[in-house]
């Protein structure tokens, strides 16, 4: 994922909020319990809704996998959404 994307949250299934990656954060960490570094990767998300958060890369969809599953499983989603 890069900044310019169009994503969805990944674990908001009752939400369907479309978003674009803004900004993009790099950090190396280190766990506490093995002292092992490793990188973490956020971004800055501006929602469609107006909103903005901060995501992890791991809790985030590209828009357009996410509209092809919905299409697949024929999901729906509240009006307004």
């Amino acid at each position: 994922m890069k900044i310019g994307d169009m994503v969805v949250r990944a674990y908001a299934y009752h939400a369907f909020i479309p978003g674009i990656i803004v900004d993009e954060q790099h950090a190396i960490k280190e766990a506490t319990y093995s002292g092992e570094s490793y990188s973490e990767i956020n971004f800055t998300i501006a929602w469609s809704d107006n909103s903005t958060s901060h995501e992890m890369d791991i809790e985030l969809d590209y828009l357009e996998e996410a509209l092809g599953v919905a299409q697949k499983f024929e999901v729906t989603y509240p009006k307004g959404r």
